[in-house]
């Protein structure tokens, strides 16, 4: 049984959370209460974008499915500068990092760029398949001419 993801609501979810910790890295935050939800909430970011970029790779025909690429990309690029504004913050939140978890928001930058430069790849091969003719001109014609 095929499942349907709504691509539009999971990405504004997505976005959302990431301006959570836009929001949290800015503010004067106890770091015992928000450092281990934050490390979390990258972790759970990070697997949702993968998720969602696997199933728009698979759904070739979606009817959408340059509109997803383009905000998962915005997204994406949101959550790149969210990593690297936590591994550069001298917030109270980010105070608290160690070596285990520099590695840890470096992998999850890693993987971003990944994802990144895939939907920019899949986005110029898409684009390149719009060039050639979905229909010839003799299928076009017998198609219009209606007999």
């Amino acid at each position: 049984m095929t499942k349907r993801i709504n691509f539009e609501d999971n990405i504004f979810i997505l976005m959302v959370r990431i301006r959570m910790i836009q929001d949290l890295l800015t503010l004067d935050t106890d770091p015992d209460l928000f450092f281990q939800k934050t490390l979390d909430d990258f972790e759970f970011i990070g697997r949702c974008l993968e998720l969602l970029l696997g199933n728009l790779m698979e759904n070739q025909r979606l009817i959408e499915r340059e509109d997803f690429l383009d905000h998962l990309s915005d997204v994406e690029w949101q959550f790149s500068q969210v990593l690297v504004d936590f591994l550069g913050s001298p917030g109270n939140v980010s105070v608290l990092r160690s070596a285990a978890v520099q590695e840890q928001m470096g992998r999850l930058r890693d993987r971003s760029a990944e994802r990144l430069k895939i939907m920019e790849n899949t986005g110029r091969s898409t684009d390149a398949g719009l060039l050639e003719p979905v229909v010839s001109s003799l299928e076009l014609n017998e198609l219009l001419r209606g007999d």
